[in-house]
């Protein structure tokens, strides 16, 4: 399997580097990725915050710890 990386603008696909070696017909598969608004890295970032301060913390632990989960802000907002 050959994965090749670029973008797609104006219904034509454009390779990052020049394709070699493909002869013929081949059959392929093109996987877009969604530009997301810079959500994703608002999330990553958050979530560095939260460990820095999680780290950072003096706060002795007591008792036994719990399983908790966290929802996505697509849960809450479909709240």
């Amino acid at each position: 399997m050959l994965v090749v990386s670029g973008f797609f603008e104006n219904g034509v696909f454009v390779p990052d580097k020049p394709l070699a070696n493909i002869t013929g017909k081949q059959r392929a598969v093109l996987n877009i990725e969604e530009m997301d608004d810079g959500k994703k890295q608002v999330r990553i970032n958050a979530w560095r915050e939260f460990s820095r301060a999680v780290r950072a913390s003096d706060e002795a632990l007591e008792g036994e710890p719990e399983r908790i989960s966290f929802k996505t802000p697509e849960q809450i907002e479909a709240k």
